[in-house]
């Protein structure tokens, strides 16, 4: 389940390992020969690579990129829970900007588990109302090839915003490039300020797999309130250094505090997940039950009090705070709402708490 995987959205969306270096050779002959060779990079600023599309499965066909018109081309498969959720956020942005010259064209290709079948069936059963956009199947890996591979990008969903110019003006998770978006629309967008940015984003990256985590930070806090709509990302992602790598609890928490009140105040997956990492990680040395459970019910009462997952952690988080008689009351009705592939799971969390309730104590 979600809450079990604590994801920095931040990973998603500027991720996966750099092109490895070339520079190799002991002369500089041979290092400029090597340099000659080495790859470039897809990234923000550059012109944007043509599609190789085999069927259009939804939508109009683009034969390419028409100056003038917005574009984004994102990257998804039927396997992905974070992509099909993803659908209407992408058709909402469809809606609002289709008389503004925006094609949003959702690009998918052949793997063991996704196949055009699949692709089209699951178009057909969501219908307009979740998927209004464009939809395409991959010509093999081509289109895949020439913007995830290229940009070094290994999860999806993954977005790739085209202005008017027919450049690159965004690489990143779908759900965070409104702001981006917004501008180019509008032609707003500083491209400098932009590619300046995600280089930067890169280096946070790098660094991160280096594992040094003072570099990743400074990189980090050389961003934040610079790029429009990127601060929940990088706020999230320092969070997660501060509290498992370099464990500087009262920074972590004080930065938590900030994400569950502000960044991620109406997200509620996100308050599951740092609300269950908070109390179930046994990395965690110096755990903030207060902040859990503060997160657990801002979850709890933006699902309506609906989702039995978000249930389970906020009965989980009273459990902690050694409030028996509350752990019971929510857990049952987290039971209540649960479907079968969870059910006993959350059942055998009720019996723990109900044996400590019966006895007086919690955890």
């Amino acid at each position: 389940m979600f809450r079990r995987c604590f994801v920095v959205l931040t990973l998603l969306s500027v991720s996966s390992a750099l092109a490895p270096s070339l520079w190799l050779a002991a002369d500089d002959e041979a290092k400029k020969e090597a340099a000659e060779k080495k790859p470039s990079m897809l990234v923000v600023g550059d012109t944007a690579p043509a599609l190789s599309i085999e069927k259009w499965v939804k939508g109009t066909p683009v034969k390419g990129f028409e100056k003038g018109k917005v574009y984004v081309v994102e990257f998804w498969a039927t396997w992905c829970g974070p992509c099909v959720r993803s659908m209407p956020h992408l058709t909402k942005l469809q809606e609002k900007y289709k008389d503004k010259g925006l094609t949003i064209i959702g690009t998918t290709s052949a793997d063991e588990t996704n196949t055009l079948e699949a692709v089209e069936k699951m178009v057909r059963d969501k219908g307009d109302k979740v998927v209004s956009y464009s939809i395409a199947w991959d010509k093999g890996q081509e289109t895949s090839t020439a913007y995830m591979e290229a940009a070094g990008q290994t999860g999806i969903p993954c977005a790739f915003v085209v202005n008017q110019e027919g450049q690159i003006a965004y690489i990143g998770h779908p759900e965070q490039m409104d702001d981006s978006l917004d501008q180019v629309v509008a032609g707003k967008h500083d491209l400098k300020q932009a590619a300046a940015a995600y280089k930067v984003e890169l280096e946070i990256n790098a660094a991160m797999r280096e594992g040094d985590t003072k570099r990743a930070l400074n990189a980090i806090d050389s961003l934040l309130g610079k790029i429009p709509g990127r601060d929940p990302r990088l706020a999230l992602q320092k969070f997660e250094i501060l509290l498992f790598r370099t464990k500087d609890y009262d920074a972590a928490y004080a930065l938590g505090r900030e994400l569950v009140a502000k960044h991620y105040k109406d997200d509620a997956e996100i308050l599951n997940a740092i609300a269950w990492t908070l109390l179930d990680s046994a990395e965690i040395e110096k755990r903030d039950v207060d902040l859990s459970l503060k997160a657990a019910e801002r979850a709890n009462e933006v699902s309506g009090g609906n989702d039995a997952s978000i249930l389970d952690t906020l009965a989980f988080a009273y459990h902690h705070k050694g409030d028996a008689k509350k752990a019971v009351e929510i857990q049952r009705q987290a039971v209540a709402k649960a479907g079968d592939e969870i059910k006993g799971e959350l059942e055998e969390r009720l019996k723990t708490y109900e044996e400590a309730a019966q006895k007086g104590e919690s955890k």
